[in-house]
């Protein structure tokens, strides 16, 4: 069979038209048509493309086999952490396009293109034209759903269908569409973390279990507690007790040793800071200020693979998580942020105050000067 017959079967049996590979290798669907003929083959520079977009192995086609794939792969998922980890997304996008050259069906790095490009040009506000807002939420859009195309049946396809959720309810506000993703989704009791220790024995499925217990449901409960202080119905002081209930369940469950979460205890204490101050109470205010500096130095200076001390995250340390964050900066510029809001009137109500000038200086040592503040805060 010639290597173009052997592209025509591939293409029929994945239910795959000329067109969306073509689209997948950045060519025409004539010339997919004339190799399809045997009226001209693929450069070679194109085969590795074409083996991975096929899922095939080098007795199809001359490219790389599966096992080596899943290898390469790994190696460039574990790179993409790193860039996570600095915060750099343009660094990202352009490492990503990249490998796209190669593995243009993969799904996880589809997505991850689509990430970093809602990240940097919306997360950052760096779309600072109506027309660029346009042409980057469209690309966005068109990756998320063109990976949820190359997802198999068995396989988790919830990243772009979150890349589509946030996408649609924070940076374009169309709560209709988001809603029909929403609704496909399974309900709390039906999720991996559910089930995924039932399939181990032993210490493992113990870890499985802890780590539901404090990545998931933990943050989960976070996100919640957050956007419920967020609503205009609460009163100062009920929002503070909103908060302090967050803070209080990370306390309990981590056994006092927050390590991760200090990142959004910090952000915590500086939000019931803002709100103490509006309700009059410069002391309580400052107090919760200098714990949002506290909290923050925890999370910038905590070891790597910092353990937990209870019993029931034994398991577990910092080491098992990749940190992702939006931008490069720190959680000392996330609290520095919220005190310097206009809106929270922090220097204007402190002027004079050396205690409080004394919680900016630590501050002003151990901010960056990019320009974008991390959103460690739930969306």
């Amino acid at each position: 069979m010639t290597i173009g017959a052997t592209i025509r079967q591939l293409r029929q049996e994945q239910d795959i038209t000329q067109e969306q590979l073509a689209e997948a290798l950045g060519i025409t669907s004539r010339a997919v048509s004339q190799w399809e003929t045997d009226r001209t083959a693929p450069d070679i520079s194109q085969l590795p493309a074409l083996a991975n977009f096929f899922d095939v192995t080098t007795d199809h086609l001359l490219g790389v086999d599966i096992k080596h794939k899943e290898e390469e792969l790994n190696k460039i998922y574990s790179r993409i952490n790193k860039y996570g980890e600095k915060g750099d997304q343009k660094g990202l996008e352009k490492y990503i396009r990249e490998q796209l050259k190669t593995y243009p069906n993969d799904p996880v790095l589809l997505t991850h293109l689509a990430s970093a490009l809602r990240e940097y040009y919306f997360g950052q506000c760096n779309a600072d034209t109506e027309k660029l807002k346009k042409e980057k939420s469209n690309e966005i859009i068109a990756l998320c759903e063109r990976a949820l195309k190359y997802y198999k049946p068995t396989e988790n396809n919830s990243f772009p269908k979150q890349q589509l959720i946030i996408h649609y309810i924070y940076d374009l506000h169309d709560k209709e569409k988001a809603k029909e993703i929403v609704m496909s989704l399974p309900n709390v009791g039906c999720t991996r973390e559910m089930f995924l220790s039932e399939l181990y024995e032993g210490k493992e499925a113990l870890a499985r279990r802890q780590a539901a217990l404090l990545w998931s449901f933990t943050q989960m409960m976070h996100n919640l507690f957050w956007n419920i202080s967020c609503d205009d119905s609460y009163t100062y002081e009920q929002k503070i007790e909103i908060l302090k209930a967050d803070d209080a369940i990370k306390e309990i469950i981590t056994g006092g040793k927050p390590n991760f979460f200090n990142c959004e205890l910090s952000v915590n204490a500086a939000t019931e800071a803002a709100y103490y101050l509006k309700l009059g109470e410069k002391e309580k205010a400052l107090d919760m200020l200098e714990a949002a500096y506290c909290y923050a130095d925890s999370f910038e200076t905590c070891p790597d693979g910092g353990k937990y001390a209870p019993c029931w995250l034994s398991e577990l340390d910092d080491g098992q998580i990749s940190i992702s964050k939006p931008c490069p900066d720190t959680a000392y510029d996330s609290v520095y942020n919220i005190i310097i809001k206009p809106e929270n009137i922090f220097c204007e109500a402190f002027d004079g105050s050396e205690r409080f000038e004394r919680v900016m200086e630590k501050f002003k040592e151990k901010i960056s000067d990019k320009k974008c503040v991390p959103d460690f805060t739930p969306t």
